[in-house]
């Protein structure tokens, strides 16, 4: 196959490099650098534009059975097609994953012309052959997964204002069952409340410790409890059996016992055998899931809420290692808690955890080289440095020259998404601008005020670095750094 991989006249020597490193399917590609210095700002349109306007450049391009255009450039790739006529698809945003695309197009994957290649590859669930246990209304609950299902908790600790946002996003980012916490010192009328909003979004099953209650929930349409073997044991006779139960307990024996006498009664069931804090109970409760797998024929819960929230590291990480782990077991659902700060967005973390597992079980393989977006922080190859002819002057440390009478403050709002900028001159507000994109914010700002290049540079950098604190989600100081690795050295201190 022969493909073109169009890009800009200054981005042309680093895509050469990088296909030159990683061409291992020895594909026949040429580089073709549009007569501009920038193609990702560009629309589809406009490179269309381009295209036509030099006859060589279509002539060129007709030759080749597939052309790829970067993943952040604007539009359909259609238009694109329509005037070359050959095949056309977006690659991915990031040139570092070049190589995984065309790998993806080696194994049979298709490319989009509206979605970049990143979000094609993220989305591909493969395809495992498993035998279902039961449903929980339409979803297939498997006896051993994959596939894995993402049920998500809303902690009990959450108000009900929050709940309805909480419910939306867990289903947006890949929940299929969403659990509806509780604690004994919790107002019943506070649970049913919660149950009735979460019930918008996805089938809700709910932690019951008082059997007096559960009438009041199936009127508001649970799809099943989760409880402890002590309080199933004792209640059984009053639970419904078109009711999953999610039962739970470190006690093997007695998991065993009830679960059992439950799957022959013709409950749905699902069994936690509890996974264990790191460090205290993890590998013991790695025997209780595997005793379980073996011994009874119901689906396993493997909750990732103990790991993520008690290991003091980031949980995409986290996530990474734990799905893997799940998938080997055969869980069949994933338990996400967003029990703290630094454990949220958790679900759609899970969600690419899992499907990196799922993937690599698929190919009887570790997940090692797949295309993964938990990879946020580093990457899996070492950047390519470009050596050119410039001669560049070194530049060490300048001091800043600020005008003192100006002053400039940035915060960012995380509720609302936006990032904040008063300017002032002798304590009078000159500007006071937000919004969610920093580019624009400086360049509106420059355009209101006549402001000094050394206050213009710290302005661009400042701004950065609320735009990154504001995607990671991390708190955003002025002047102070917002990633702190825990190495020194190279990078600067």
């Amino acid at each position: 196959m022969k493909i073109a991989i169009l890009t800009s006249t200054t981005a042309e020597e680093l895509v050469k490099d990088v296909i030159k490193n990683d061409n291992k399917n020895n594909y026949d590609i040429d580089i073709i650098a549009l007569p501009v210095p920038v193609i990702s700002i560009l629309d589809t349109n406009i490179i269309s534009k381009i295209i036509l306007k030099r006859t060589y450049l279509l002539n060129k391009l007709k030759d080749y059975n597939l052309i790829i255009i970067p993943g952040l450039v604007r539009g359909n790739a259609e238009i694109i097609e329509k005037t070359t006529n050959v095949e056309t698809y977006k690659g991915p945003k990031s040139l570092g994953i070049l190589p995984y695309a065309l790998d993806f197009i080696y194994n049979g994957g298709k490319l989009d012309k509206i979605k970049s290649a990143d979000e094609v590859m993220g989305s591909i669930i493969p395809k495992i052959i498993y035998k279902t246990a039961f449903k929980i209304n339409n979803i297939d609950i498997p006896l051993r997964g994959p596939p894995t299902i993402i049920i998500a908790e809303i902690h009990p600790d959450v108000k009900i204002e929050e709940v309805d946002e909480m419910a939306k996003r867990f289903v947006n980012d890949g929940a299929k069952l969403l659990i509806v916490g509780s604690k004994n010192d919790l107002n019943p009328e506070t649970i049913m409340e919660k149950i009735k909003i979460a019930n918008k979004y996805a089938p809700v099953i709910v932690e019951l410790n008082d059997i007096s209650l559960l009438k009041s929930h199936q009127d508001l349409g649970i799809v099943g409890i989760s409880a402890s073997t002590n309080f199933i044991q004792e209640n059984i006779d009053d639970i419904p059996k078109d009711l999953a139960i999610i039962i739970g307990d470190r006690n093997i024996k007695k998991l065993k016992r009830i679960g059992n006498d439950l799957i022959n009664k013709g409950y749905k069931v699902i069994v936690d055998p509890v996974l264990g804090i790191p460090g205290i109970d993890f590998v013991n409760s790695m025997k209780r899931y595997i005793n379980i797998a073996k011994s009874l024929n119901a689906p396993i819960l493997f909750s990732a809420a103990d790991a993520t929230e008690e290991i003091e590291a980031d949980t995409i990480g986290v996530h990474g290692l734990l799905a893997m782990i799940s998938i080997e077991l055969g869980a069949s659902l994933y338990l996400v808690v967003e029990e703290t700060y630094k454990s949220i967005r958790g679900v759609s973390e899970a969600k690419e955890a899992i499907r990196i597992a799922e993937t690599a079980y698929s190919l009887k393989s570790s997940p090692r080289g797949l295309f993964s977006k938990l990879l946020v922080i580093k990457q899996m190859d070492k950047p390519i440095s470009i050596s050119d002819q410039v001669k560049y002057d070194e530049v060490n440390y300048i001091p800043p020259n600020y005008n003192f009478n100006d002053y400039i403050q940035i915060t960012v709002d995380y509720n609302m998404k936006k990032i904040k900028v008063l300017y002032k001159r002798n304590n009078e507000i000159l500007a006071a601008l937000e919004g969610k994109h920093s580019m624009s914010i400086a360049r509106e700002l420059v355009k209101r005020i006549n402001i000094t290049p050394d206050h213009a540079a710290y302005l661009g950098y400042e701004l950065s670095k609320a735009e990154i604190a504001l995607k990671l989600g991390k708190t955003y100081v002025q002047d102070e750094p917002i990633i702190v690795p825990p190495w020194k050295g190279d990078n600067g201190d």
